[in-house]
Parts: C-alpha cells; sequence; structure tokens
C-alpha cells in the first residue's frame, strides 16, 4: 500500500473490532480492548508492504550491504534506461534503448523471484547495467546540446552502434543465471528420450 495508508486501514479495522465486540457482543472492555490491540499489530504486519529496490525484496539481502548497494545503483540505472526509451530522438535507438530497459527489468524479475542468486548477478549490476546507463545518459547529453559536429556525430553514431552489443551482454548474463534451470530441462529431455528408446525396444 502506498504511504501510510497500510497504517490508518489497520487502525480502522482494529477500532471497528473493539466497537463490535463491545457494544454488539457486550463483551469486557479490557478484554476488547487487549483483542483489538493484538488485532492492530497484527493487520500492520500483515499490511505494511516489503521495501523493495529495484522491484527485489529487501528481505532476501537485509545483511548484505553490498548488494543493497548494487540494488540502489541498479534503480538508478534503471531510471535512466527507461528514461532514454522515451527522450532519445532517434527511432531505431530509442528502440536498442527501450530492449535494453525491458531485457534488464526480465532479469531483475527473475533475481526477484530468486534471490539466492543475486550474489551471481554482480558483474550484471556492476559492470553491463551501468555501462548501459552511462552510455544512454551521455546520448541525451549530446542530443541536448543540440550540436552535430563530426566528433559528436561519431560518438553518437558509435553509442548506437554498442547498444545492440550490450544488449546481447544482457542475454548472455541472463543464460547464465538460469544455467541450472537450462540443465534440469536438459536432463529432463535426456531422460525422456531415454525412456522412450526403452519402451521402443521392448
Amino acid at each position: 500500500m502506498k504511504g501510510k495508508a497500510y497504517v490508518i486501514l489497520a487502525g480502522l479495522l482494529a477500532a471497528a473490532l473493539f466497537l463490535f465486540l463491545f457494544f454488539a457482543l457486550s463483551w469486557n472492555p479490557v478484554v476488547c480492548v487487549l483483542l483489538s490491540v493484538g488485532a492492530y499489530f497484527g493487520l500492520f504486519f500483515l499490511l505494511k508492504p516489503a521495501r523493495k529496490i529495484a522491484g527485489i525484496s529487501m528481505e532476501a539481502v537485509k545483511d548484505d550491504e553490498a548488494v543493497q548497494k548494487l540494488l540502489e545503483e541498479a534503480q538508478q540505472d534503471l531510471k535512466l534506461l527507461e528514461q532514454a526509451s522515451r527522450e532519445i530522438a532517434d527511432p531505431a535507438v530509442r528502440a536498442s534503448a527501450a530492449g535494453l530497459h525491458a531485457s534488464a527489468l526480465r532479469i531483475l524479475d527473475y533475481l526477484g523471484k530468486n534471490p539466492e542468486k543475486l550474489g551471481q548477478a554482480r558483474r550484471f549490476f556492476g559492470y553491463y547495467l551501468d555501462t548501459a546507463s552511462k552510455l544512454l545518459s551521455r546520448y541525451l547529453e549530446f542530443q541536448e546540446t543540440g550540436l552535430r559536429s563530426p566528433q559528436v556525430v561519431n560518438i553518437l553514431e558509435k553509442t548506437a552502434k554498442a547498444l545492440p552489443v550490450l544488449r546481447q551482454a544482457f542475454d548472455k548474463q541472463f543464460t547464465r543465471l538460469m544455467q541450472g534451470e537450462l540443465l534440469d530441462v536438459e536432463t529432463d529431455i535426456e531422460l525422456l528420450e531415454r525412456a522412450l528408446e526403452m519402451e521402443d525396444g521392448v
């Protein structure tokens, strides 16, 4: 829930419980208060949203400050990628930026579901995502200047060519993260093929 809405909702529900127990059921007021207070704290923790950075719950990394810092930086990088995918004038480059942003979101979604693999994603966060953010940030800066000098045009063209390479790097990093799942599927397929061969041989 946004803001402190969960606090207000927990308070309202606890108050409603007190009123129901006291007025409708005529219970002892002390018992009503105790139950209502207990209900408030229960609802407070139940409704309180989990703190997330870059879409990943901090409960999974609460004792790892280095990973938390990486995720905080990743969140800023994601914002830059999303901004570039909206503001870059060149349609092809804008599409490349959007592709990087979408790919990064998929990786983060996967890591959110598999937080034990966050440690394996350090290079993705610390190098590839950071590099994409820096390149696109500079691209936007040069674009905003309006300069079309040979040097600026050269940098813009080099950046445009680098983005698909970065997208391939993103995909390779994702594949490495999913290596365990890929091996499991390969094993299942091999077992299935063997089972079919055995049935054919019967």
